[in-house]
């Protein structure tokens, strides 16, 4: 919903939500790091838009079961979806087709159709499709020459900070506070492990800066800590639970993500 505020200045917009949503036309206001409101035409999953981009911002749970109907939509996709393996969500033949991009701001959304941003940017490739895209909306847009070693920064941020988020109901801006940075710290130790070995120094570098922002600036709460407040599926096993399959080697990951996953069970009964 942010990102759809965010480009009614540019373009036209159709936001796509699942069966049962409603059709029509959103009033959307966002509050905090953009102050905005706009009306954003919706449909739901079965309307099959056409449109120039289809920026696909799903769980990562849910990418397989859209893929074919994002497919037929256009021949450009963005991915701003969280997590690692996504590849395999998509398929390698529509993979081929599909733009990934980062989001590194946070988005809190209620039932009042608002959505509260908080600080960060979108990143996206250097001159690609998506920095087109996105060059005058007015959201901060960083364009990079490495966009894998920004997606594995960003994976290493939400499975160091996300689980204790969802956890314990704090927002980012409160886990230092409630003394969870040598957590934080001992989690970012074991998951950089999974990053590919030439691009680990420069994501890991650049997570380190993404956290001190997150646990000193923000004030959002991870969208982990929603989906367990809603009784949904969360996407611990695109992100810390790629480590937590080797528990000899990341034992405090394996051990975090085991709660996240029993979380789950008792919120989902």
């Amino acid at each position: 919903m942010g990102l759809s505020v965010a480009l009614t200045d540019t373009c036209d917009v159709v936001l796509v939500g699942p069966a049962g949503s409603g059709r029509g036309t959103w009033n959307i206001r966002a509050g905090g790091f953009m102050e905005a409101e706009a009306a954003v035409s919706h449909t739901e999953c079965g309307g099959r838009p056409e449109g120039d981009f289809a920026l696909v911002a799903l769980k990562a749970y849910d990418v397989s079961s859209a893929a074919d109907a994002v497919s037929r939509c256009c021949d450009r996709i963005v991915c701003f979806t969280n997590g690692m393996g996504l590849e395999k969500e998509f398929g390698a033949g529509l993979w081929a087709r599909v733009e990934p991009a980062v989001l590194s701001l946070g988005f809190l959304v209620d039932d009042r159709r608002e959505v509260t941003v908080s600080p960060g940017e979108v990143i996206v490739s250097e001159g690609g499709e998506a920095a087109r895209l996105f060059r005058d909306i007015r959201l901060p847009v960083r364009e990079v020459d490495n966009i894998e070693t920004y997606r594995w920064a960003k994976w290493l941020v939400n499975s160091a900070i996300n689980p204790l988020g969802a956890l314990t109901g704090l927002r980012n801006n409160e886990l230092r506070d409630a003394e969870l940075s040598g957590v934080v710290d001992g989690m970012v130790s074991e998951l950089k492990a999974i990053i590919p070995d030439d691009l680990r120094p420069d994501a890991t570098d650049i997570a380190g800066s993404m956290l001190d922002m997150l646990l000193s600036e923000s004030d959002n709460r991870c969208s982990m800590l929603q989906d367990l407040q809603a009784g949904k599926r969360t996407e611990i096993d695109y992100l810390t639970g790629l480590a937590a399959d080797s528990p000899e080697k990341a034992p405090l990951a394996a051990t975090v993500t085991a709660l996240v996953r029993a979380r789950e069970r008792r919120s989902s009964s």
